[in-house]
């Protein structure tokens, strides 16, 4: 009766993935056990209409019955385990079910066909492949071996002061949009949000607000004579707005109790759009193939593609779908690029809604990601995703990776070094990716700020201060009783989970988080402890005039 069942189980399958609507071929008592009975049992069991379903496709099809097909195959026919069938797939040296029913079908479908079945080279093929993956293997364990050196020479050897500090009730998500800009401005920040679309705009964000703790509203910023603000920073409480009027674009300065100034930009190439970006000695104008840097009012060309049309990294889609290869050169919905060391780094939202890092050396002409620049040569074979960038007063880059726990270092040159290397503080022998038991030893690295000669960092776990190697712990997030600190579970946990891409400070103590993916939180200093605000869009807009 079992048998029955499980001959029943195949042939059901084998219904489901060739769209078959009558039952009544015949299923023999017995699984096959060569090759050859196995094709002849499929041909005498499957409708003939079934058959010829299979045999009107080419070989390139065949993969699509693989977890169809092919598992009742393997469940049905013994594959996995000691069957006759699997010990005469053994026997000619196939050890992996995967393979023992890929040639099964790619035999009946050249049966179907009249074509030789070729077994022999069916089965070099796949002993060829496990031998270069052997091989490839091998190569692996020994690259990691240098891995674990490269670890443990590069680790900060950062330690933790004390791990005690207040908790913070976490509130329910705000509904703001991205965080991608947050410059420090007057006695507040300026906030850039954007969404994720399904359209294209001629902006590539969603609005740029000023927020302080006074008003504890975002509110929608506008410029005397700039019809649409396309990019903006703040250089030691400057701020040189991107504004563009038709097809003429300006680069307006506000400061603090000074007259707005006003620089049309001429720049040798017609450009469909631009962006701003930081250097230390002037102001970055990025085109979709240019990259020039603005001193003493004057753009200086400080790089050109060869072409802007170009095979590129899956970015600056937005999730439109309908972006054509080659289209941008480089990334414009990104967050603000930075030029470090003779390299324009670029943060961009990859297309599976996370952030990666690229960077373009002025004098190459691709884009470089984070496995090139780092993730390789230390990490090895995982995917890491680059959350925030912040240059320090010593011209040292920060990168901060919340995914897996790892604050990143580069120095000038191409130095490397870590903290918290998959949420540990000592050098690892085997890279894991479980987390400590206690969740407040946890380093947080998501977002990354520079006050006062200290380094400040928040994730999901809380804010930490840095000074001299040792950490001081400010505050801890905490979930509602119920419910566990395993992030993106389920509802309601998600509801108040939190993930920043970017943090600020106030002078009073109190912070500002640009969450990665769902708004702003204002963490107002209270007493020895802080809470959390959520502030809401204004109508009430902040204008900026002469």
């Amino acid at each position: 009766m079992e048998r029955i069942s499980v001959r029943i189980a195949l042939f059901t399958l084998v219904l489901l993935i060739l769209g078959c609507t009558s039952t009544d071929s015949v299923i023999k008592s017995q699984p096959p056990s060569t090759l050859n009975e196995a094709v002849s049992r499929l041909q005498s069991t499957l409708p003939q209409k079934d058959l010829n379903t299979l045999k009107s496709g080419t070989e390139q099809d065949l993969h699509k019955y693989h977890h169809g097909f092919g598992t009742g195959l393997r469940n049905s026919w013994g594959l996995w385990s000691n069957s006759k069938l699997s010990n005469w797939f053994n026997d000619k040296g196939i050890h992996h079910p995967d393979d023992m029913s890929s040639i099964i079908i790619m035999s009946l479908y050249r049966e179907l066909n009249g074509l030789p079945w070729e077994v022999e080279k069916q089965i070099g093929i796949y002993k060829a492949y496990w031998e270069e993956t052997k091989a490839l293997q091998e190569k692996e364990a020994l690259l990691d071996i240098e891995r674990q050196k490269r670890r443990k020479t590069a680790m900060l050897g950062w330690s933790w002061k004390t791990i005690s500090a207040p908790e913070v009730l976490l509130p329910k998500q705000p509904d703001n949009k991205d965080v991608w800009g947050l410059e420090p401005y007057e006695n507040g920040f300026i906030v850039t949000l954007k969404g994720w679309r399904k359209e294209p705009k001629s902006v590539w964000h969603d609005g740029i607000y000023f927020i302080n703790v006074e008003s504890k509203e975002l509110k929608p910023v506008t410029i005397q004579g700039c019809p649409e603000i396309h990019d903006v920073i703040v250089r030691e409480k400057v701020a040189q707005w991107l504004c563009k009027d038709n097809d003429d674009w300006t680069l307006i300065t506000t400061e603090p109790s000074t007259a707005l100034k006003r620089l049309v930009l001429k720049l040798p190439t017609q450009a469909e759009w631009l962006r701003l970006g930081k250097s230390n000695d002037g102001l970055l104008i990025i085109s979709q193939d240019s990259i020039f840097e603005l001193k003493s009012d004057t753009p200086n060309q400080i790089y050109q593609a060869k072409s802007s049309q170009r095979q590129y990294p899956i970015f600056d889609s937005d999730g439109i779908g309908n972006q054509k290869e080659g289209e941008f050169f480089f990334p414009q919905r990104s967050a603000t690029p930075l030029l470090f060391d003779g390299a324009v780094y670029f943060q961009v939202e990859d297309s599976g809604n996370e952030t990666d890092l690229y960077r373009m050396k002025l004098s190459a002409q691709d884009l470089e990601g984070a496995d090139d620049i780092f993730v390789y040569d230390y990490i090895g074979g995982w995917s890491v995703n680059v959350s925030s960038l912040a240059i320090d007063n010593k011209e040292n880059l920060w990168l901060g990776t919340p995914r897996k726990g790892t604050l990143v270092k580069l120095t000038r040159g191409d130095d490397i070094k870590f903290a918290s290397l998959f949420n540990s503080l000592t050098p690892l022998e085997e890279i894991t990716t479980d987390h400590q038991k206690d969740w407040r030893e946890l380093l947080p690295t998501g977002a990354i700020l520079f006050s006062d000669e200290t380094l400040y960092l928040a994730s999901s776990t809380g804010i930490v201060s840095v000074k001299n190697g040792e950490i001081t712990p400010i505050v801890y997030f905490v979930y509602p009783d119920g419910m566990e600190r395993t992030p993106y579970t389920s509802s309601p946990q998600y509801g108040y989970h939190i993930k920043p891409q970017r943090l600020g400070k106030f002078e009073d103590g109190s912070f500002i988080i640009g969450d990665r993916f769902d708004g702003v939180y204002l963490l107002l200093k209270n007493g020895k402890s802080h809470e959390f605000f959520l502030p809401i869009i204004s109508e009430e807009a902040h204008h900026l005039e002469d």
